[in-house]
């Protein structure tokens, strides 16, 4: 399945298929840690989870549908203004992201070709 739909610095926690043509894929970040994004200080204090569902294009002729498990963690650094952050997936989703950088760029490359 990697194959298919690389998740980088992600670990593939489960895979479950719905009928014939959807999958769902539960991933988590492979480090334990994260960086800051204000003063880059390295947390590794998790403060809770919650889960992202962003959109993205099917593989092979099936759904995919991605869950994230996202951490947010406490900054240590007492000079920082912020006191928790989540983790980020930078090479697959930009930051606030609905939807993959793969269903961007494909929606992008269709609204050029059709004119947009």
């Amino acid at each position: 399945m990697t194959q298919l739909f690389p998740l980088p610095s992600c670990r593939l926690v489960r895979v479950v298929r719905h009928g014939p043509t959807a999958i769902t894929l539960l991933a988590e970040a492979k480090r334990d840690y994260a960086r800051c994004p204000t003063c880059r200080a390295v947390s590794a204090s998790v403060h809770s989870r919650y889960r992202r569902r962003p959109a993205n294009l099917p593989a092979s002729g099936e759904a995919i549908r991605l869950q994230f498990e996202v951490r947010r963690f406490y900054c240590r650094d007492p000079a920082c203004h912020r006191k928790t952050f989540a983790e980020r997936f930078p090479k697959l989703l930009a930051r606030h992201a609905q939807r993959t950088r793969r269903l961007a760029a494909a929606q992008a490359r269709t609204g050029l070709a059709l004119g947009g």
